[in-house]
């Protein structure tokens, strides 16, 4: 089997003036990032953005990020998947980040880099915070697991299926996991990445292994168990799949003037 490097940038709530709050200018975070990997002389197969990419849907947001992406990937390589959050709108983000038609039906894809297949699943309930899986997208994914992949699969979804040591952030995590644990069951599902917490985390589901990543937007203060507390701050993850297994590493990324 060969060696696969994705890149998984998440979180980052793209706004029309550029900053989310005072300390978060996440534009300048995921430049700063983009400009990070392609400095550090990366070559990443894939770079997977896991969901909430514009902070309120904005159209005009994900015309910047797909820019911003292209322009990134002309250095770095390797293929973009994008991946819906509860701060997206399901539209907009077909037509600018997808170039398909409008639609409100869940966003599900598969990629592949060689024999690696990469399942994104939609995992935004609409109007609400937390995360589920409809029948829509649990079928989907039971359809691709079907026929094993030869270099294994990777499932990535927005909210985590397993919680946060923030009480806020676990009240809004993926909700009934158990229809996902069957769907994987003697599958060869490698691994699950998640967003959503803007905290780095590792669990398991089931018997697959589950990495939540940290955001470019701004990062969580996880010490702050009963309230969302968030801290200036940046960082993507490094996932490396191998013959001996997977490793997943955090970048953190230097932000002048924080």
């Amino acid at each position: 089997m060969p060696d696969y490097l994705l890149i998984q940038i998440s979180d980052i709530h793209l706004t029309p003036t550029g900053e989310l709050f005072p300390g978060a200018r996440t534009r300048d975070n995921l430049v700063a990032s983009l400009t990070h990997l392609t400095s550090a002389g990366l070559a990443p197969d894939m770079l997977i953005l896991t969901g909430d990419l514009a902070n309120a849907g904005e159209a005009d947001c994900y015309q910047d990020l797909a820019e911003l992406m292209d322009q990134a990937t002309e250095a770095l390589g390797g293929q973009v998947v994008y991946v819906p959050g509860n701060h997206d709108n399901r539209s907009a983000f077909r037509r600018h980040l997808l170039g398909r038609g409008e639609a409100s039906s869940p966003i599900n894809q598969t990629h592949w880099i060689g024999g690696l297949r990469v399942v994104s699943l939609d995992s935004v309930v609409p109007g609400e915070e937390f995360g589920g899986l409809d029948a829509e997208t649990l079928a989907f994914l039971r359809d691709e697991l079907a026929t094993p992949a030869p270099d294994g699969t990777v499932l990535a979804f927005h909210h985590p299926p397993v919680p946060s040591p923030v009480e806020p952030m676990a009240q809004i995590m993926l909700r009934r996991s158990e229809p996902l644990v069957e769907a994987m069951d003697g599958s060869d599902v490698r691994l699950i990445i998640s967003g959503h917490n803007h905290h780095e985390e590792l669990g398991v589901l089931g018997s697959v292994p589950v990495w939540v990543s940290p955001s470019t937007a701004y990062l969580m203060d996880i010490l702050s168990r009963d309230e969302v507390r968030g801290l200036p701050g940046c960082a993507v993850s490094q996932i490396d799949l191998t013959d001996d297994g997977v490793t997943v590493n955090v970048i953190p990324v230097p932000l002048g003037g924080s």
